[in-house]
């Protein structure tokens, strides 16, 4: 009998999650396992046809424009379904990937686990937050980044990108391993009335640690 399983890939930006959700699939179809790959296609950051990962790395990929047409185009006769940021998505993705992987099949997910404001991302129609992938999942692997903030003679220096008048000032990049991320609008941190859902680069998010995060 196939056994099923539910793989989640979660973390924040920046942390690789796309790169291992390719490395994933390429693994399983070098074992004859044949695949579909899905994203929302809001997240149209570097491709609409592709999945991409910030360090150049991609793969073809079906892009859906909300759960339905996901669910139109889903084939469950095929043994691989993988879905790139399905936080975009409806919360009955989560129940997708539970049949598949009840029917013998393998899903893949990967996702921010959290938003801007550190609580698990909510999907759209309220009815799961990520969260829900960790509980029914049979793998989890949580991929941080390296906090990106700057600090100068010890001391914290605000937005993504600092200028310096002087040569011999010394600047630094903190280092440390980034459990979160941190949206900046106009070089500054992001208002907790601004809305959930605002894709961006690296000019709009950064990762940050816990020292360096601002808090809502």
């Amino acid at each position: 009998m196939q056994r099923g399983r539910l793989e989640v890939i979660a973390g924040t930006m920046f942390g690789g999650k796309s790169t291992e959700l390719i490395r994933r699939v390429n693994r399983y179809e070098v074992t004859g396992k044949s695949s579909q790959l899905f994203k929302p296609i809001i997240d149209n950051r570097y491709s609409k046809e592709h999945v991409s990962s910030h360090d150049g790395l991609i793969k073809k990929v079906i892009a859906v424009q909300d759960y339905v047409d996901l669910a139109q185009r889903y084939n469950p006769n095929i043994p691989v379904l993988a879905v790139d940021e399905p936080q975009f998505l409806d919360g009955t993705i989560v129940d997708l990937c539970e049949e598949h992987a009840q029917r013998g099949g393998v899903a893949i997910v990967s996702l921010l686990l959290k938003d801007f404001k550190d609580r698990y991302f909510q999907f759209k129609d309220g009815k799961y937050d990520a969260s829900e992938f960790l509980r029914r999942a049979d793998d989890i692997v949580f991929l941080k980044a390296i906090c990106t903030a700057q600090e100068s003679n010890g001391a914290q220096i605000s937005g993504i990108i600092q200028r310096f008048d002087s040569a011999s000032e010394e600047k630094q990049i903190c280092g440390q391993e980034a459990t979160r991320v941190q949206r900046f609008i106009d070089g500054k941190v992001a208002s907790s009335e601004s809305p959930l859902v605002l894709v961006g680069q690296k000019e709009a998010y950064a990762p940050r640690c816990r020292q360096h995060y601002v808090f809502y």
